[in-house]
């Protein structure tokens, strides 16, 4: 790649919290995942949101890839690849979820120089492949190439970087990122449309169908009709917001990977026996409508 273009891409905005955040969506929200990933102490939580402190971040892109609901935006550093091999270096190795859309992108090989993989390295691809043999999917291979295996190499902001602040408003959108992730493109679901790596369950005992989950989920796995409520996991992030933010503690998320399907449940029409109203409840053994159901609670508790 030649030297202006490497310049170019030196020039990516800083990192920042998008309002797609379950924490920004609600804040009954208990994601940390961003937070837990970094490793310089460059998030905080104000007012219960996630703030970048861009003196501290190093822009290693730990949080971007841990983040399920893409909502850090910025790009990851640039993976070395050649002839659709992932280089192993001696910088932060990829994430389980980078390797996991690197492969389906075509590359499937691990190839390094040194006498012995690094163990960080060796360590991702191995947790990778865990990962893909769940998927039924044939795993990464570790080579070691022989001979140098050239590629210029340069840090960021290390060229032009006095021209950066003038330029990177008009240039930084034309950046060529064909091996890099940005905010939008660590979706697992775009490319295993056949899997899913979450379970959603509902206790239908608890659910009322107050439609909350299904109002803040952005990837739409939750959806009330007339007729039932049906659970799309395919799509799930694993953000837990639907979990979190459920009044009758109805929803569960467990990150798994198994074939994508989809669960619906029945809506019953019934009267109630209280108030004689009609109302929708999951429960067919369910008599009463759920304003009658928390009045006669809040009686007990009372008492």
């Amino acid at each position: 790649m030649g030297l202006l273009n490497r310049w170019i891409e030196s020039l990516d905005y800083e990192f920042r919290v998008l309002d797609a955040c379950s924490r920004h969506l609600s804040p009954l929200s208990t994601c940390s995942k961003c937070f837990d990933s970094c490793t310089e102490a460059a998030i905080t939580f104000v007012s219960g949101k996630p703030i970048i402190n861009h003196e501290k971040c190093t822009e290693c892109g730990d949080c971007i890839v841990e983040c399920p609901a893409q909502a850090i935006e910025g790009f990851l550093p640039k993976r070395m690849i050649h002839q659709n091999q992932l280089i192993a270096t001696d910088e932060h190795p990829p994430s389980i979820r980078e390797l996991l859309v690197l492969y389906k992108k075509g590359v499937k090989t691990l190839i390094y120089e040194q006498e012995v993989v690094n163990t960080d390295w060796k360590q991702a691809v191995s947790e990778a492949n865990d990962r893909l043999k769940q998927l039924n999917e044939p795993p990464f291979s570790i080579q070691r190439k022989k001979g140098e295996i050239k590629e210029e190499k340069y840090t960021r902001r290390e060229v032009f970087s006095i021209w950066k602040k003038e330029a990177q408003s008009t240039m930084k959108q034309i950046a060529p990122a064909k091996w890099r992730f940005n905010h939008r493109e660590l979706d697992l679901s775009i490319f295993y449309p056949n899997d899913q790596f979450t379970i959603i369950s509902l206790d239908t005992s608890k659910c009322t169908t107050c439609k909350a989950c299904q109002m803040l989920c952005k990837k739409n796995c939750l959806q009330i009709t007339e007729t039932d409520f049906t659970l799309s996991a395919q799509r799930c992030s694993g953000c837990m917001l639907c979990q979190d933010i459920c009044p009758e503690k109805a929803i569960t998320v467990e990150e798994k990977i198994q074939p994508a399907v989809k669960i619906s449940h029945s809506l019953y029409t019934k009267e109630c026996t209280t108030c004689n109203s009609k109302y929708k409840t999951l429960s067919i053994n369910n008599d009463k409508c759920v304003m009658c159901k928390k009045r006669e609670s809040f009686g007990t508790f009372l008492k």
